[in-house]
C-alpha cells in the first residue's frame, strides 16, 4: 500500500471519528478566543484561524474526498486517488498559512520579492470566501444525495468547479485591487488569463471525456504555475485553485468506468 493509499484510509477514519474530533476543535476554538481576548496578539489570532481552519478542513474531508470513496464502495484506486488529491490540497494549503502566519508575527523575513509577498497578504481576506464557495455545494448535495452523485458521475464537477473560482478570482482582481501599482499593470493579463481559465473549465462540462479532461487537467496546472509569473498569482488563491481544478480533472473518469 503506498503513502497516498494509506493517506486516504486515514482520511476516512478521521470522518469515522467526527463525533470526536469535530466538539474537540470548537473546543480549542473557543479556548482561543479566550486566550486573544485576555492577552490580544497575532499569535492568538493566528490560533483563532487555525483551528478554524482545522474545523472546516475536517468537514471537507468528510464532503467531499470520504463521500466520494463510500460511493464508489472503497475501491482502492478511488481510496489512492482521494488519497493523493486530498495530500496535495492540504499541503499546499497549510504551507501557505504557516508561512503568512510566520511572516505576520516576525518569526521568518518576508519574500524578497515584493510581488510575492503582495500576493499572500492579499490572499487573506479572500480565505473566508474562497472556504464557503468550496463547502457550499457538498453541503447541499449531502442533503440531495442521489442528484449529488449523478452529477459528479457525469462530469469532474470539481475540476470545472475549481476552475471557474479561479477564473472568478482573476477576473475581479483588477477591480478589488485597481489602486494598487503592481497589480494594475497586469489588468489586461488578468483579464485574458481569467478568460482562458473560464473557457477551459467550460469544456469538461459539455464534453465530459477523460482524455479531454487530461489534457485540460495538465493545460490548468500550467497556468496556475504561470500565474505567478503575469499575474501575481492570482492572489495566491487563483493559482491553488486552479492547479487544484489541474489534477482533479487529469484524474477525473466516469463513475463505474
Amino acid at each position: 500500500m503506498d503513502l497516498f493509499t494509506k493517506f486516504g484510509f486515514i482520511l476516512i477514519n478521521l470522518w469515522k471519528r467526527k463525533a470526536l474530533v469535530l466538539p474537540t476543535l470548537l473546543g480549542l476554538n473557543l479556548l482561543s478566543w479566550v486566550y486573544f481576548w485576555i492577552k490580544p496578539s497575532l499569535l492568538g489570532f493566528s490560533l483563532i484561524v487555525l483551528t478554524l481552519a482545522l474545523f472546516l478542513t475536517v468537514i471537507f474531508i468528510g464532503v467531499i474526498p470520504v463521500a466520494i470513496i463510500e460511493e464508489n464502495n472503497y475501491r482502492v484506486d478511488v481510496v489512492r486517488s482521494m488519497g493523493l488529491n486530498s495530500f496535495i490540497s492540504i499541503i499546499v494549503i497549510y504551507v501557505l498559512f504557516i508561512y503568512v502566519s510566520l511572516m505576520l508575527m516576525a518569526v521568518i523575513k518576508p519574500p524578497p520579492l515584493l510581488i510575492v509577498m503582495m500576493a499572500l497578504l492579499f490572499a487573506l481576506p479572500l480565505t473566508p470566501f474562497v472556504v464557503i464557495a468550496v463547502l457550499v455545494p457538498p453541503l447541499v448535495g449531502y442533503f440531495m444525495k442521489q442528484k449529488w452523485r449523478s452529477l459528479r458521475s457525469r462530469i469532474p464537477f470539481w475540476g470545472i468547479y475549481l476552475g471557474l473560482l479561479s477564473a472568478l478570482i482573476l477576473l475581479l482582481l483588477p477591480v478589488m485591487y485597481f489602486r494598487v501599482l503592481f497589480v494594475s499593470m497586469s489588468l489586461v493579463d488578468s483579464f485574458i488569463l481569467g478568460g482562458v481559465v473560464t473557457i477551459l473549465s467550460l469544456i469538461p462540462l459539455f464534453y465530459p471525456k477523460p482524455m479531454v479532461c487530461r489534457v485540460l487537467g495538465l493545460v490548468m496546472i500550467f497556468l496556475g504555475i504561470l500565474m505567478w509569473l503575469i499575474v501575481a498569482g492570482g492572489l495566491t488563491w487563483g493559482s491553488v485553485l486552479s492547479i487544484i481544478s489541474g489534477g482533479y480533472l487529469y484524474d477525473w473518469k466516469p463513475q463505474g468506468k
